[in-house]
């Protein structure tokens, strides 16, 4: 569910109908609503064919009374649509920067940025390091644009932008580091918490020029550890697992040594650990360890 959240939140739309939801977990579609994350908004006009396998969308029309709604099938003619399935809610990414900026303990007010879909959300301590922290309700090919509105407002501050995916390829963002919502972020208990170890080890790999060595001197550059982060997050939206404690819980694997695999950190994990979490998540060693080159460009 928190995953499905996420990623809508790169739509300029991030709505929401019933079909959507409907096979959500009632307390978290509860807590959403409750933290003002999510909220109802006017019914929709087209719904999705249930009477027949081809799933298209039709135009929904109402009886002259106003009762009963309705749609027309070519295949089986008219057909009754029950009024809940017209329900429909939006993600609120302005509550959620609020949030946000609580779980962080950030300093400042939340600002929105003048694209509308960016906001600076304050400045906190993570890990001895002392950010700014931005989020940024943006598609995967908005991110360029997204970083350089972000430079013309705040400059080439130290700082994490919190986006709703992982980037496919690294992308230039000098000083600013890239983190997935769907990987640091969880919703518990009706309140959203943040894994700042995650953060941490992110901005510590920036100070180090994006390339951490593993104990036998190995390499383990920024394109790869997003690569394998990529990887870990397919297994956890694919398991319905939300934020790295529950992935941690599932492969029986301390957060430590995850975020060790990831940067290839043999001071935190011990090979056959590897190995074993490699099974768990049916990934291939060698898939692990080389990152898809990024396509030439024309």
């Amino acid at each position: 569910m928190w995953s499905e959240y996420v990623q809508r939140l790169s739509h300029v739309n991030p709505e929401f109908t019933y079909d959507d939801v409907s096979d959500w977990n009632p307390g978290d579609f509860a807590a959403l609503i409750t933290a003002g994350l999510l909220y109802e908004v006017e019914r929709a006009t087209h719904v999705v064919c249930d009477a027949c396998p081809e799933a298209h969308r039709e135009r929904v029309r109402w009886s002259s009374n106003g009762t009963r709604a309705f749609i027309s099938c070519p295949s089986v003619g008219t057909v009754d649509v029950i009024l809940e399935r017209l329900r429909r809610w939006r993600a609120s990414p302005v509550q959620l920067s609020t949030w946000l900026a609580e779980a962080l303990a950030l300093s400042g007010a939340v600002q929105p940025l003048p694209d509308g879909r960016l906001w600076f959300l304050g400045r906190g301590c993570v890990a001895g390091h002392t950010p700014y922290f931005f989020l940024a309700a943006i598609e995967p090919g908005q991110l360029p644009s997204a970083v350089a509105e972000i430079r013309r407002a705040y400059g080439r501050v130290t700082g994490v932008l919190l986006l709703p995916f992982s980037p496919a390829e690294p992308v230039e963002t000098d000083k600013l580091q890239v983190a997935d919502l769907g990987l640091v972020v969880s919703l518990r208990a009706g309140r959203i918490t943040v894994d700042s170890g995650f953060i941490g080890d992110q901005l510590a790999d920036a100070k180090t020029g994006g390339v951490r060595h593993d104990a036998q001197g190995k390499k383990a550059p920024r394109a790869l550890a997003a690569h394998r982060r990529a990887i870990m997050k397919a297994f956890m939206t694919a398991n319905s697992l939300v934020g790295m404690d529950a992935l941690a819980r599932r492969l029986g694997a301390s957060k430590s040594a995850l975020y060790g695999m990831v940067r290839g950190d043999k001071t935190r994990y011990r090979d056959d650990t590897l190995n074993a979490m490699l099974n768990k998540i049916g990934c291939p060693r060698s898939k692990w360890d080389r990152a898809t080159k990024p396509a030439a460009r024309a």
